[in-house]
């Protein structure tokens, strides 16, 4: 018997997670681009401006609880990945939602009109890859002085930590 050939398919997703798949493609349709099981977990992938629906989707399907959001900076491909981490308690599910927005306009609609608790993860977002979420209340700096300058967590900024000064004084040795 010859044998089987390899493939870089992931495994067809069985049990709940593929039943939460089904559930989100009934409700989403074609704003569903990709939905895969990575580790027992719903990873779902939407056009930005989907996101809010897609949350919501999650929302009605018994996901109550926004875990948190965050960003990836992929600058060899120019964009950032934006990801909304849900969980259902009851279901004791967990989801998450990724959304790419391109560097040079990092523009996606805000996820606080679904889920409050992602008002603190979109500000930090935003004050540290530069991802401007579109109606967010109160898009104000959170954890950097006004004073800072740039986005300190897309990979081509270069930290001042790590850029050699040279001393502004007089050097004196006893």
């Amino acid at each position: 018997m010859p044998p089987e050939p390899e493939t870089d398919a992931p495994p067809a997703m069985t049990g709940a997670i593929a039943e939460l798949a089904d559930d989100v493609r009934d409700h989403l349709g074609d704003a569903l681009l990709d939905a895969s099981d990575m580790h027992g977990m719903l990873v779902i992938r939407v056009p930005a401006d989907q996101r809010p629906r897609a949350l919501a989707t999650l929302k009605v399907l018994g996901f109550d609880y926004y875990s948190f959001g965050c960003g990836v900076d992929w600058p060899e491909e120019d964009k950032l990945e934006v990801f909304d981490h849900v969980e259902s308690m009851a279901r004791r599910l967990q989801a998450t939602v990724k959304c790419e927005v391109p560097r040079s306009n990092p523009r996606l609609p805000t996820a606080i009109p679904v889920y409050a608790g992602a008002d603190w993860h979109e500000r930090e977002a935003w004050e540290l890859f530069g991802i401007v979420f579109v109606g967010h209340p109160r898009l104000r700096r959170l954890l950097l002085a006004d004073w800072q300058e740039g986005f300190p967590m897309r990979k081509d900024e270069v930290l001042r930590a790590r850029v050699e000064k040279p001393w502004p004084g007089e050097f004196f040795s006893g």
